[in-house]
């Protein structure tokens, strides 16, 4: 037990251990951020709501869990490597939300409300490659329809998806 403590006492082992764990910690953090909420315009049917991306396995994983509220015209995109069928649930989810099921050529192909906390699965009927999951009744009110056509800047369209 004297051993490890008498290693970190030496100035030289504990700098050493200090310039070894510094960046590691960093890193560990700089990726708890959810999608470090960077948001993007994107269109459907004139409509120009603001989306955070979640675009690699933990934002998708985490996406609007634990928030209290969500900015009006505001939402989050999942995307992913290829189409697939996708499944969500709202576990941990505070905020009730609508969510839109998207094909790889931007068509909207399913879009389903999702009550807060439910483990109710939604899955795609379809493949897809995109999840939009915005305020509850957002796509209603807007009259975006299943069939609508959702067009994404060049800032998501070349995003390295992981």
């Amino acid at each position: 037990m004297e051993l490890p403590f008498r290693i970190v006492k030496n100035s030289y082992f504990r700098n050493l251990l200090i310039l070894v764990l510094t960046p590691a910690l960093w890193s560990c953090s700089s990726h708890s951020n959810i999608t470090n909420n960077v948001t993007y315009e994107i269109n459907i049917n004139d409509k120009k709501p603001r989306v955070e991306v979640a675009f690699r396995q933990k934002e998708r994983t985490i996406g609007l869990m634990f928030r209290d509220k969500l900015d009006s015209d505001h939402g989050m995109l999942f995307i992913y490597p290829q189409e697939q069928n996708l499944s969500f649930w709202m576990k941990n989810t505070r905020i009730p939300l609508s969510i839109a099921f998207i094909d790889s050529s931007g068509i909207i192909t399913q879009i389903e409300p999702m009550a807060p906390y439910s483990l109710t699965s939604h899955t795609s009927r379809v493949k897809v490659r995109f999840a939009l999951e915005m305020e509850a009744g957002w796509f209603r009110k807007n009259g975006i329809l299943v069939g609508s056509k959702v067009d994404f800047p060049p800032e998501i369209k070349n995003l390295k998806v992981e």
